[in-house]
């Protein structure tokens, strides 16, 4: 106890000279309000230690009620220390599976979410329907390519027929100057000579007639033929238009669905809709883990009620320490370390304030310094300190 109290001194010592050397700093260290305004800084300091103090203090009576639960705890029979392990495992589970759930990377983003939520029964029956409009949409431009593939053939097999109508012309007329000219000539021989032409005009006439006969057949089977391919063109044309008609409404419903859905095919709002699905399976499964946590709250509550602990809310947030004896030794030990280097705290800012009160009782002698008004403000500081 001495050497304590002597220690005491020393330091006691050791922060007048400190104060001393201070006021001798200054030029004029003879003015009163030099030391004045000293005394009322140490006061100002003493009151924030204090506050300090008093905020240890608390902390310290915290954790002193914190060990004093454990103990209780500890005093419970076999029967709830087990049911509390149990209890605790379970809130260990739903707190792993809660925090997988909130660390998962969103599967579609909430603006997909909530639109393909307003639309989720009919969703269904939209794929499919999307799907079968696709497939028709596929089968009606290949169509459409047939079709215009057989137009293009019908017009190159009409101009064809044209074409061999103009030839038909030019032969019919062609031949009928030759024979012009062979019957003028066979005439003139006939006149001239005494030979017997009658034979040759009737080759000739057999001949014209024949090839008369011919130019029409081939003229009449060109016509017979274009008469068809009018029919044929007409009706590919009509099938035609029918089939843009088709697909351009097919189109106009794929693309009100894709920009709706903000997608490009079925499959890939299929794909959209099974995301969105095991989204909503992740947040039921989420709030069902939420639902057991309270549950299970509630039963460490119950449990722990008789004990009337300090802070009995704390333990479900320590839950984790009911799991094993080794965790709950380690809660006590960080208890125990905190609490001690809050003691220790303590006991270095009192000494602090002692150290510092005694510097301004030292000081006031020693400079013969008493003021009403600061004799007031360190009573004030005295009583609220209590020193």
């Amino acid at each position: 106890m001495f050497g304590r109290k002597k220690k005491q001194k020393a330091e006691i010592d050791e922060g007048f000279s400190r104060a001393l050397e201070r006021i001798h700093q200054i030029d004029d260290w003879d003015n009163p309000k030099k030391t004045e305004h000293y005394i009322l800084d140490s006061c100002e300091h003493i009151i924030a230690t204090t506050k300090e103090i008093e905020s240890e203090k608390a902390e310290y009576h915290v954790l002193t009620h914190y060990l004093e639960d454990i103990r209780k705890i500890h005093r419970l029979p076999k029967e709830d220390l087990a049911e509390l392990r149990q209890i605790a495992t379970q809130i260990k589970r739903l707190e792993k599976s809660r925090s997988k759930y909130l660390n998962t990377p969103k599967l579609i983003s909430d603006e997909q979410f909530i639109l393909i939520a307003e639309n989720e029964n009919e969703l269904p029956e939209i794929i499919l329907r999307m799907r079968d409009n696709e497939r028709y949409q596929t089968a009606a431009e290949k169509n459409m390519k047939l079709l215009e593939a057989k137009k293009g053939e019908i017009e190159v097999d009409r101009d064809g027929i044209k074409k061999r109508a103009g030839t038909v012309r030019k032969l019919t007329i062609i031949l009928a100057a030759m024979f012009a000219l062979l019957l003028a000539g066979l005439f003139y021989i006939s006149g001239h000579t005494d030979v017997n032409m009658r034979p040759f005009f009737v080759i000739t006439m057999a001949i014209a007639a024949i090839s008369a006969i011919g130019l029409f057949l081939w003229q009449s089977s060109g016509s017979f033929k274009d008469v068809d391919m009018v029919r044929d063109f007409n009706q590919t044309v009509t099938m035609l238009n029918v089939s843009r008609m088709k697909y351009a409404n097919i189109t106009r419903a794929l693309r009100y669905q894709q920009q709706k859905y903000k997608v490009r095919t079925s499959s890939e709002l299929e794909y959209l809709y099974e995301r969105y699905m095991e989204t909503v399976k992740q947040r039921n499964d989420f709030e069902r883990d939420n639902s057991d946590h309270e549950y299970f709250n509630g039963r460490i509550m119950r449990i722990l009620s008789p004990l009337k602990l300090y802070d009995q809310r704390i333990w479900l947030e320590q839950s984790a320490a009911f799991c094993n004896e080794d965790e709950m030794k380690e809660v006590n030990h960080n208890l125990v370390v905190r609490r001690k280097k809050v003691r220790e705290m303590i006991k270095e800012n009192t000494r602090a304030v002692k150290s510092e009160r005694d510097e301004i009782d030292r000081l006031m002698k020693t400079q013969d310094y008493y003021v009403p008004e600061i004799l007031q403000i360190i009573t004030s500081v005295d009583r609220l300190c209590g020193l």
